[in-house]
């Protein structure tokens, strides 16, 4: 559903669709399964569109790697699940991502993401997997901003490559940890940092970034609990979250964990806050480790602005 109109629409627009192709072939039976959702963007729209629907599995599944294709130029999309021991009531069907979140806040862990490419594959280690159970609520989330004359049918496919039980070694847990008090003055190039630890030993897997469209640098530097190491993680394309995945783990002790600082530069006459559309800003670590814990989190102790959130 479009939530707000990103440019004034002048004059009459044609009303051929650009083709969208995305076509990704389904895994076959056994061997994993396919994530789809459909949209429109009509010409000049911004588009947070949500969809639920279930799971299409009868079995848990062990995914040890996944395929997608989306739509070039995608703000980001993601998928998200229930919390555990949560039971939502929401009926399947496409939703403006807005009221979903309205309504069920705070409801939902979210299990993978991407930013900006059109396509791409992402593996766990060998014996890894993330376990789904069967027949859950599924929330897929695309975020597309369609700046053209021309509207845009909008696609996301994801495949799910499963392995057998038998095969599974460990499992993996993670998320994003977040910014929610962001203010960037007019007219300004403005920074803001924050450090996390983690309540307990994790080996990180991947790491990556998310920031709307006036950041221009995001950085992740160690941080032992009382200095910063020296930057080890950058990132100067808000379009691309560049998921970083680590052959060889980054071990991180409890106690200890990261700083991520996001820079943005405000080219317009008013202060930007943290926010939802793309015309607001955000500055999200994202994280994925193993073991599976799912009490394990890198908790907030410092930011450079004095204020502390429960992320």
């Amino acid at each position: 559903m479009v939530f707000s109109l990103f440019i004034a629409l002048i004059g009459c627009q044609s009303e051929e669709v650009v083709p969208a192709p995305g076509l990704l072939e389904p895994p076959p039976e056994g061997e994993g399964f396919q994530l789809e959702m459909t949209g429109h963007a009509p010409a000049f729209t911004e588009v947070w569109q949500c969809e639920v629907y279930d799971v299409p599995t009868d079995l848990i599944s062990y995914v040890n790697w996944i395929e997608y294709t989306q739509n070039e130029g995608t703000h980001h999309m993601t998928l998200s699940v229930p919390n555990l021991g949560t039971t939502l009531d929401i009926e399947n069907g496409s939703y403006d991502c807005e009221e979903i979140y309205e309504s069920t806040m705070g409801a939902w862990t979210m299990i993978y993401g991407n930013q900006g490419t059109p396509e791409g594959e992402m593996h766990l280690p060998d014996g890894v997997a993330a376990s789904l159970p069967p027949n859950m609520k599924m929330l897929h989330e695309v975020h597309y901003v369609n700046a053209s004359s021309e509207p845009v049918d909008l696609y996301s496919r994801v495949n799910a490559w499963t392995i057998p039980e038998g095969q599974v070694g460990d499992g993996i847990w993670g998320g994003s940890v977040r910014d929610e008090n962001i203010f960037i003055p007019a007219q300004s190039e403005h920074t803001e940092w924050s450090r996390c630890v983690f309540n307990r030993d994790v080996e990180i897997l991947f790491l990556a970034s998310h920031t709307h469209e006036k950041g221009v640098l995001f950085e992740i530097a160690p941080f032992d609990g009382e200095q910063v190491g020296e930057v080890f993680y950058t990132n100067d394309d808000w379009h691309d979250p560049k998921i970083v995945q680590y052959e060889e783990t980054i071990i991180v002790p409890a106690g200890e964990g990261f700083q991520w600082s996001c820079t943005w530069a405000n080219d317009t006459d008013e202060e930007i806050t943290y926010g939802l559309n793309a015309s607001d800003e955000m500055c999200n670590l994202a994280v994925v480790h193993t073991p599976f814990d799912v009490s394990s989190a890198c908790e907030v102790v410092e930011t450079s602005d004095g204020v502390l959130w429960d992320g």
